[in-house]
């Protein structure tokens, strides 16, 4: 099935999720098949591997399938499916694509006018953030809190009060499931070295007060979580 013949309005990747979905309830892919890899999923569907990545992560979700990853997606018994078509068809949330690249054009923009404006005040709470980052590297938890108002920090030294709102709200949807499933395949210790490696790039940028190079650096930031989406080896 082509993507042309999914039904249309709705996220693409819930269109995707339904047609696998569909796929694995009428037993064209049975409990224990591993599915297509995804490139041949995006060739079949004629979508981007951004969107069946998606998909195979809602998918998770719903316990229709495992990701194993560098072994491939498998499909799950019946028994372990905690939601079904109608309750994945009901989900209408923002895939991490998106909310990545949202992110790159507006916390680029705040870093941008944050090197211009942010108080010492502001730049020394920005520094004491990398520095909890650094002391509590095995501590997601205290890690994440401490990576969020690093970046919140910035938003508000930008002195816009309706960005530093869309950088909340931007955070906000990294509490979402789609989001936490693909984080939590991303999370080892070595990607929170780079982030605090990126952090400190940031922040130089903030302190010498160079905005265009505040915004290169906090693009090249948010790149490198794009590209650990891509990376992932499903």
């Amino acid at each position: 099935m082509s993507v042309l013949e999914l039904p249309s309005g709705g996220r693409r990747y819930l269109q995707i999720a339904q047609h696998l979905a569909d796929s694995i309830n009428s037993g064209v892919f049975k409990t224990g098949d591993r599915l297509p890899p995804e490139r041949e999923l995006a060739a079949t569907l004629e979508v981007s591997r951004t969107t069946v990545r998606e998909a195979l992560l809602a998918l998770e979700i719903m316990r229709f399938v495992e990701i194993r990853l560098g072994a491939g997606v498998f499909v799950l018994p019946e028994n372990m499916r905690e939601r079904d078509r109608g309750d994945l068809l009901a989900v209408e949330e923002v895939g991490p694509w998106e909310v990545l690249e949202a992110r790159r054009v507006i916390e680029g923009e705040s870093a941008f006018r944050a090197a211009q404006r942010a108080t010492e005040d502001q730049l020394a709470a920005m520094l004491d953030c990398i520095e909890r980052m650094e002391a509590r590297l095995n501590d997601i938890p205290h890690f994440d809190r401490a990576d969020a108002e690093f970046h919140m920090l910035i938003a508000r030294a930008a002195g816009n009060s309706v960005i530093e709102s869309y950088v909340a709200h931007l955070w906000k949807m990294r509490d979402s499931p789609l989001w936490e499933r693909w984080y939590d395949k991303t999370r080892n210790p070595g990607n929170r070295r780079r982030s605090i490696e990126d952090h400190k790039a940031i922040y130089k940028a903030l302190k010498r007060r160079l905005p265009e190079v505040a915004r290169t650096a906090m693009c090249a930031h948010i790149d490198v979580l794009a590209e650990r989406f891509f990376d992932l080896n499903l």
